[in-house]
């Protein structure tokens, strides 16, 4: 069963901006292009029957397309070892209203999604071990201040993800159109 979710993929720009922040970190495994996204809900594993549910629910989602920034950094979790480093994104109301819209639209097709507060971010790196504490403070103060230029995300995607030793795969399913009203852009092949 492929395990879901849905995400804004990053325009080049951002995608660029992003891996500007790539390096300068012992035991991390940087993101490649594929995995710099932003989540707006993970499914989890479903069968074949429920993606057909999930493609027409997505499908309902009405939103305008949104001018996307990248800013700051933090880690997960925020206490203890942390495990990912993300850049957060902006504006925050705007991409919360998008994250909800999906939401809702997925639980009214009878997806059972985990209740999670929406943090919006795209990750960076994953953390095989924590790198050392100094280390990760002297590079957050050298990239405190890191902001992207504002670029347009007029469209959002369901992913498929198939987990390997070396990370995880991405492949885009399914995409939609920010358009402010309802419509399905296009169907990946299968």
């Amino acid at each position: 069963m492929p395990r879901l979710f849905v995400a804004l993929d990053l325009p080049p720009e951002l995608k660029a901006a992003a891996r500007s922040l790539q390096s300068g970190l012992r035991n991390a495994r940087w993101l490649d292009d594929a995995g710099l996204h932003l989540t707006l809900a993970f499914i989890g594993e479903v069968d074949g029957s429920a993606v057909e549910r999930v493609e027409g629910a997505l499908a309902e989602v009405e939103a305008e397309p949104i001018h996307v920034e990248l800013h700051g950094l933090g880690c997960f979790p925020g206490r203890g070892a942390p495990r990912v480093l993300w850049t957060g994104a902006a504006p925050k109301a705007e991409l919360a209203d998008l994250a909800s819209a999906v939401t809702r639209g997925l639980r009214r097709a009878g997806v059972a999604l985990k209740r999670r507060r929406f943090t919006p971010h795209v990750s960076l790196v994953r953390f095989r071990r924590p790198p050392p504490r100094i280390d990760l403070e002297r590079y957050l103060s050298v990239h405190s201040l890191f902001r992207s230029p504002p670029c347009e995300v007029a469209s959002f995607h369901l992913y498929s993800s198939i987990l390997h030793p070396s990370g995880a795969r991405h492949t885009i399913e399914a995409s939609y159109r920010l358009t402010g009203v309802a419509g399905h852009w296009a169907t990946a092949e299968r």
